[in-house]
């Protein structure tokens, strides 16, 4: 059986992820964070948020990873997911469980190990900065898959007009990655724009459950679309992270082409990504059963322990 290891730079999207993935992903076992939407002690603590609201504390490993791009480059995207990544939506959080996530502590990625010769699927929700060495501490040979959301294509970037903000942070890593030759499927934002999650939709999550893990995820979304109302000109949001969690699901519900994916490191073009068509271990989502993903994400993701 396949386990899954998530890296996540856990913002607003990437908590929905989460969440989802523990709905329907047979063996999630690891997670480890990264710089990217915010800090990364900050994705660390909200890690630690949603392992204790999804009852996981036992079964997930949260590792912490880097703090920076593999070049030294540092951006954040606060004013898109709040100070707390979470569209401050932890202030409303109990203060026990604050106090109990304040004194967990976590390991470092280089404590990555493979469990019992599984094989292990990564699914990377921010920059790639950890990808590579994830691979080297469970070994190439147990990786069967990397799927990323990362990069752009055919529309414009959302960090600049060149670049998917992922691609931006860590450029050189999403480089290596790719390079490793392990079968990776990249969700870039051309597909992630053709999913809106709209703000009633999410707003009527906890008409149908009321955990707290819904309330916070419901509560950080609000904030999330005040962004996108403003830069997007909807009232919702492209749900990236959980796109991604649904392609390493069911590859099979998705349409992919497979080509030579370049990434541009530079700082006239830093992350711009290009793709020459031609058979390679590389497929980038194009579309698919998109009406599936939009059923999936009209009801609020409940842990298998509900």
């Amino acid at each position: 059986m396949t386990s899954y290891h998530i890296d996540t730079d856990m913002g607003v999207d990437d908590g929905l992820a989460v969440a989802l993935a523990d709905a329907l992903l047979s063996d999630v076992h690891s997670i480890s964070t990264v710089f990217g939407n915010v800090a990364v002690e900050i994705a660390t603590r909200n890690a630690l948020i949603f392992r204790n609201l999804l009852g996981r504390s036992s079964s997930w490993t949260v590792l912490k990873g880097a703090s920076h791009a593999s070049d030294g480059f540092f951006i954040n995207a606060d004013r898109v997911h709040g100070q707390d990544g979470l569209g401050g939506a932890t202030q409303s959080l109990g203060p026990a469980l604050l106090e109990s996530v304040a004194r967990e502590s976590v390991g470092d990625l280089e404590d990555a190990r493979p469990l019992s010769g599984s094989p292990v699927t990564i699914i990377g929700l921010g920059p790639a900065t950890n990808i590579p060495n994830l691979v080297a501490h469970y070994g190439p040979s147990a990786v069967e898959k990397i799927v990323l959301m990362s990069g752009v294509f055919f529309d414009r970037g959302n960090i600049t007009p060149h670049a998917e903000f992922n691609a931006y942070c860590d450029p050189a890593a999403l480089q290596a990655t790719l390079d490793l030759g392990i079968p990776t499927t990249i969700v870039p934002l051309d597909v992630c724009r053709k999913v809106q999650l709209a703000r009633a939709t999410v707003a009527a999550y906890t008409q149908s459950y009321g955990s707290e893990l819904t309330k916070l995820i419901v509560a950080s979304h609000m904030h999330y679309m005040d962004f996108y109302r403003t830069a997007e000109g909807i009232d919702g949001c492209f749900p990236h992270d959980a796109i991604a969690v649904l392609a390493a699901l069911a590859p099979e519900r998705f349409f992919h082409v497979s080509g030579k994916v370049t990434v541009e490191c530079g700082s006239d073009f830093r992350g711009r990504t290009g793709v020459h068509l031609t058979e390679t271990h590389v497929n980038i989502v194009t579309g698919g059963e998109l009406a599936w993903v939009r059923d999936i994400l009209s009801r609020p993701p409940r842990s298998q322990r509900s």
